[in-house]
């Protein structure tokens, strides 16, 4: 897939000249926690865009904030993402979603006691004005992110399908480090859309857009496990997340996770959908769930564990133990899911599946520590655990999990699955018979997007 839509010559800002994309697409020079970075950061202000709709945020707030969380490590020279600034000069709706992700962020580091949750715009007391600020900044910056994306949508040609997809990639990453609640879903959409019209090359490519791809793709396969109603570009998408497309997305994605298990969750979502448009066919959907089932219990972990030659440096994790641990629970998350996702499966397993599959996911997310890389990129099979299990104890530990990723990763969503997993063992202890936590997660007051 071209380019299209990246600036393809170098702009001056003040004194200096900022990079576009295709001065050097295969290798970026910088890091985000490098000098060069930070040289290429400049206040909005600055950028001839009208203060009074432009937020008082500086664009090193993207670069030092922002960019190193879209990685699991920050390794000089091996993260592209700062490569978006120069970019974002060349596209106002680029340049705005990533204000609006920048000030979300910052809105959260600057909360003054971690364990609360993100702001609102009613606090008053004065160790929160700096991160009421940042949010304001963020609202600003996204009001005007959506008006210019709306139009984007409509002139495709004109702003580049590329430019268009990164930002409405942004706008999700926003969605995300504020809550994972609101506004996602159409995101989402509007990024499926894209993804079927332009289908990724699946060789490797230039590294940004190999990333900013890779993302839209883990980002739609996770929201759809959630989701209540799938978004009508799931269905121009089907033939595309079946194909090598996803194992391009999985070996690109910060996520550790194996293409296979993508592929097992989305085709159990798209099961769950059929299933509850058409009661009939209780029986047709067990056993493509039983089928889905052993197909994710016969992958092979430990070998994809050590099939690391083409995972970008920096990216993903290369550990073997710990991309083995981390695979283990992705598999075991997904064969809980797809248990609640279809209960009639369950009529083909041995009684003790659940339990055992309860306590093998809680032994490896053990055995993923706060200084592995993978810590802070596994929430959802963390979150799984937490809505699978009825332990006082599991649960406790689980939260304080959370509560340790949350310091290492401020994001929204975060925060959201922590009340949402309270919600989950509260309804619990009401429904003494069992309780199906997944009915709760499709509630269209509940749904949150976790990755």
């Amino acid at each position: 897939m071209e380019m299209d839509g990246f600036c393809s010559k170098p702009w001056q800002i003040g004194w200096q000249k900022l990079p576009c994309n295709n001065d050097n697409p295969d290798h970026p020079s910088s890091s985000q926690t490098d000098a060069d970075a930070n040289r290429l950061t400049i206040n909005t202000y600055n950028q001839g865009i009208s203060s009074n709709n432009c937020p008082d945020l500086g664009l090193d707030d993207v670069a030092n904030g922002l960019c190193p969380q879209l990685v699991a490590i920050d390794l000089p020279g091996h993260n592209p993402f700062p490569r978006l600034l120069p970019m974002g000069f060349c596209s106002p709706v680029l340049q705005y979603t990533m204000i609006t992700a920048a000030a979300l962020h910052m809105s959260n580091v600057l909360r003054p006691d971690t364990e609360k949750r993100p702001v609102t715009l009613n606090h008053v007391n004065n160790n929160w004005e700096p991160s009421r600020r940042a949010m304001l900044d963020a609202l600003a910056a996204k009001q005007k992110a959506l008006y210019l994306l709306r139009m984007a949508f409509q002139d495709l040609d004109t702003h580049g399908r590329d430019m268009v997809l990164t930002a409405a990639m942004l706008l999700v990453t926003a969605d995300m480090i504020d809550s994972g609640k609101h506004g996602s879903k159409a995101h989402l959409d509007g990024i499926g859309w894209l993804l079927s019209y332009a289908q990724p090359a699946t060789s490797v490519g230039e590294m940004l857009k190999d990333f900013v791809i890779s993302d839209c793709y883990i980002f739609y396969v996770f929201a759809l496990t959630f989701m209540d109603q799938i978004p009508q570009s799931s269905l121009a998408l089907n033939t595309t997340i079946a194909s090598s497309a996803i194992h391009y997305a999985a070996r690109n994605s910060f996520i550790c996770c194996p293409a296979e298990v993508l592929q097992i969750l989305w085709s159990t979502a798209m099961i769950l959908q059929r299933q509850t448009a058409n009661h009939d066919d209780i029986e047709g959907a067990a056993a493509k769930g039983y089928e889905l089932f052993m197909q994710a219990m016969a992958f092979n972990v430990e070998t994809w564990s050590r099939d690391i030659q083409q995972v970008p440096l920096g990216r993903q994790v290369t550990d073997i133990p710990s991309r083995i641990h981390t695979g283990y629970t992705h598999q075991m998350a997904c064969c809980l899911y797809i248990m609640y996702a279809i209960p009639s499966v369950r009529s083909f397993l041995p009684e003790n599946t659940e339990q055992d599959l309860e306590h093998g996911l809680i032994f490896h997310l053990h055995h993923i520590t706060d200084e592995d890389p993978n810590f802070k990129t596994s929430f959802w099979p963390t979150f799984i655990a937490g809505a699978q299990t009825s332990d006082h104890g599991q649960q406790a530990w689980i939260m304080d999990r959370m509560r340790r990723q949350s310091r290492l990763f401020p994001w929204g969503f975060l925060y959201t699955a922590m009340e949402t997993l309270e919600l989950i063992w509260r309804e619990r202890a009401k429904a003494p018979n069992g309780l199906n936590w997944l009915e709760i997660l499709r509630s269209p007051e509940v749904s949150f997007l976790i990755v």
